[in-house]
């Protein structure tokens, strides 16, 4: 009998360990359609971003230029539009918008924009 205890409880850890362990190595994948890459935006308006971003287990954060989103459409999704503001006084010229999204296991992604200020 008490080898019948010893067993259920070695099966109990092996099911419980191989069925909660998940390798997760893959990355959020970032979807942008808006602003298209190269876009030419002018000083002093909002500049629209929108997308998706989804994880095949969890999101943690997003990070929009600089602007951090904890909070997700679902734990594995998040739909992105928001305004970014681009200042009057903005340099004209190139520059790049810079969008990561990380996961839970602290796999990360990032996707550069490039745009040019009017």
């Amino acid at each position: 009998m008490k080898s019948l205890k010893i067993l259920s409880l070695f099966l109990l850890f092996a099911f419980t360990s191989t069925s909660c362990s998940k390798d997760d190595t893959k990355a959020p994948v970032i979807n942008i359609t808006e602003p298209i890459d190269g876009a030419k935006v002018t000083a002093g308006t909002n500049l629209p971003v929108k997308g998706t971003i989804t994880d095949d287990t969890e999101l943690s954060e997003i990070i929009v230029a600089g602007n951090k989103i904890t909070t997700f459409t679902s734990k594995t999704s998040h739909t992105l539009s928001l305004d970014l503001i681009i200042p009057g006084n903005a340099p004209k010229g190139d520059t790049n918008i810079e969008i990561t999204a990380t996961d839970k296991n602290n796999n990360k992604a990032t996707k550069t924009i490039k745009l040019t200020i009017q």
